[in-house]
This record gives structure tokens, C-alpha cells and sequence, in this order.
């Protein structure tokens, strides 16, 4: 048995994250949307979710007649937190009215789970060690947040948490399919201490809460690539900006902006698109020179600088040690 899959709620390609991901986890979702349950759940899902991609998606939809597909397959979809960078694929079962239409909504969710674990070589296993397929509950255990779907909602109909692993592990027609040999998954590296400034190395979505980070909900702002934000304070795997809300300390994401006094630096490349500047003093509060994007400079200290800090050139003078201006090269 298998099943369409309509596209009609896809992102174009211009939309989502363009980031392939890891092939390490299938993770798996309901809805939470019991005030959406009638005719057409998935779809009303799907067209939200296509309508609101900035905030949140995940790559499929699934209730009783279809299955929507929404992120590309393959690439970074933002369902669940700092384990989007490692799952291909994320799925979520949209609430329905009856037990009948419940269970062809399961039939579709489990042939979908198990065709893209097979597909990408993940193991047909459920919340376990290592690679595998992971409910957000998982994903709450493991790199935080507050989901503990899907299990609520299928116990509601009857599926317990080992007959969904069952159901995964054999397909509901109770033929055992082949697993991959698991592997050891890529575990996301946060933050330990709080910078002056960071920037986005990807999308980044600022929340007003810091429960809510990756969840998609209550959204304050989009920071694109290289935007810079202004730190508060450090709690957990979260930064607190100065305007008060919150973004993940994800190093897949963000980055310190100012090379460390400590760090070990012989050569840098000026990368900003309008050069370095040269400066007599370390405030920069006389520029002598300035060089265009590509210009190499050998340095001979990063010397802090207040909250930043700045290169000492061989000369006396000093150069910018903000990361988005002057590369390591050496």
C-alpha cells in the first residue's frame, strides 16, 4: 500500500530553509489543534503553515484523505527546536472527529514514518539511543523546549506508545523491513557563557519567552544571516537579548561577534563588504587608512577592547576584531 502526496501547500523555492539536514532523526508530531479537527484538517494545517513558514513548518501533513506536504524533503524544517538541523523529514498528524477517520489518518502517518526512515537510512526505531525516529517528546527530553506530543493524542484513540513503536518498527501489515545500523548523532553545542554581541549564522527567530524558543509561537522578529543582536544575560540554552526577548544559544546558529583576547590569530582577511578600516588608537577614535574587501592583514594580538575587542597590527595600529569584518585566515 501506498499514498499520494499532494503538494499543493508546498514552499516554493524561494521559501524555507535552503540547508540540507543530517539524516538522523524522523521526528513526529501531532497538531495539538483539537479546535481543528473537521473535513480537511490536514489541509487547513497546511494552509496555515504555508501562509506562516517564518515562524514554524514541518515537511508533512497528514489526516485521514491526504498527506500535504510543506518543506522540501531532505532540507531544514522548524518543528522542533535545535533537533531541526538533524531530521529530513518531520510529520505531523492533524486531529480528526471520529475513530474511523483516525485510523486512516494512522495508516498514512505510519507508511510515511517508515518510507522516509527507509529512504534516508534511518533506523525504524522509537525514542531510543542514537539515530532513530523521535517524537517532540524526545526532542523536549534531549534539547529542551515543552512538546510531549504525539503520545496524548494517540492514546486518545487507542495507539500506545509501544504499539506505535510496533507499528514503526513492522508497518501495520506486520512485515518486518530491514534497519539501518544506528549511528551516533551530531549533538548540538550551546553556549556556556554570555557574549557582548552575537549574529545569526542562519535564520534566526527571536520569542518572547524563552519556553517558547523554536516553537513557532509568539514570534518578535526574524534575525536574517549576520544580523547582529546585543545580549542580556545567558539562561540555559537560551540568550536574552536587551530588548528583552529570546533566542537560541545554538552554536549551529549563533556565534560570538568579537574574536576572543585569548584566541591565537597570525592573520585575518578583511570580509565586510565596505573593508576594514586602520585605526592610531584602540577607541578608533582616528582613522588613518582604509582597505577594501580581500585586504590581509598579519596580526600580532587581539587585545580587549570594554565588552569587544580589536587586532594590534605589527605597526601600533589597530584593526576591527568584529567577525563579520576581518575573517582568521591563519
Amino acid at each position: 500500500m501506498s499514498y499520494p502526496i499532494n503538494k499543493s501547500y508546498a514552499l516554493s523555492g524561494s521559501q524555507g530553509d535552503s540547508r540540507i539536514a543530517s539524516k538522523n532523526y524522523i521526528i513526529i508530531h501531532d497538531t495539538g489543534n483539537d479546535n481543528n479537527k473537521g473535513s480537511n484538517s490536514a489541509g487547513n494545517e497546511a494552509s496555515y503553515m504555508k501562509g506562516h513558514w517564518q515562524a514554524a513548518y514541518t515537511h508533512f501533513i497528514v489526516d485521514d484523505k491526504n498527506i500535504f506536504q510543506v518543506g522540501e524533503p531532505g532540507y531544514v524544517a522548524w518543528g522542533a527546536l535545535d533537533a531541526n538541523p538533524y531530521s529530513p523529514m518531520q510529520v505531523e498528524l492533524a486531529h480528526v472527529d471520529s475513530q474511523a477517520r483516525f485510523n486512516e489518518s494512522y495508516k498514512r502517518y505510519i507508511w510515511l514514518i517508515r518510507k522516509y526512515a527507509t529512504k534516508y537510512g534511518i533506523p525504524l526505531t522509537l525514542d531510543g539511543a542514537g539515530t532513530g525516529v523521535k517524537t517532540h517528546q524526545w526532542v523536549t527530553n534531549n534539547y529542551g523546549g515543552d512538546h510531549v506530543d504525539p503520545y496524548g493524542y494517540l492514546a486518545k484513540w487507542g495507539i500506545s506508545k509501544s504499539q506505535l513503536a510496533h507499528d514503526i518498527k513492522y508497518g501495520l501489515s506486520g512485515s518486518e523491513s530491514t534497519t539501518a545500523k544506528p549511528s551516533k548523532p551530531k549533538k548540538a553545542e550551546y553556549f556556556n557563557w554570555t557574549p557582548y554581541k552575537i549574529y545569526a549564522k542562519k535564520q534566526v527567530a527571536a520569542y518572547a519567552k524563552a519556553s517558547q524558543v523554536g516553537s513557532g509561537k509568539n514570534v518578535k522578529k526574524i534575525y536574517k544571516p549576520k544580523a547582529v543582536m546585543e545580549v542580556a544575560k545567558l539562561e540555559g540554552h537560551r540568550f536574552k537579548l536587551i530588548d528583552g526577548t529570546y533566542v537560541t544559544a545554538n552554536k549551529d546558529y549563533v556565534n560570538n561577534l568579537y574574536y576572543l583576547p585569548k584566541s591565537k590569530i597570525k592573520q585575518v582577511r578583511s570580509v565586510a563588504a565596505k573593508g576594514s578600516g586602520r585605526y592610531d588608537d584602540i577607541k578608533f577614535n582616528h582613522k588613518n587608512a582604509h582597505f577594501p574587501k580581500g585586504t590581509y592583514f598579519d596580526i600580532v594580538k587581539v587585545m580587549p577592547y570594554g565588552k569587544a575587542s580589536r587586532f594590534l597590527l605589527a605597526n601600533g595600529d589597530y584593526i576591527s576584531a568584529n567577525k563579520l569584518v576581518n575573517k582568521i585566515v591563519k
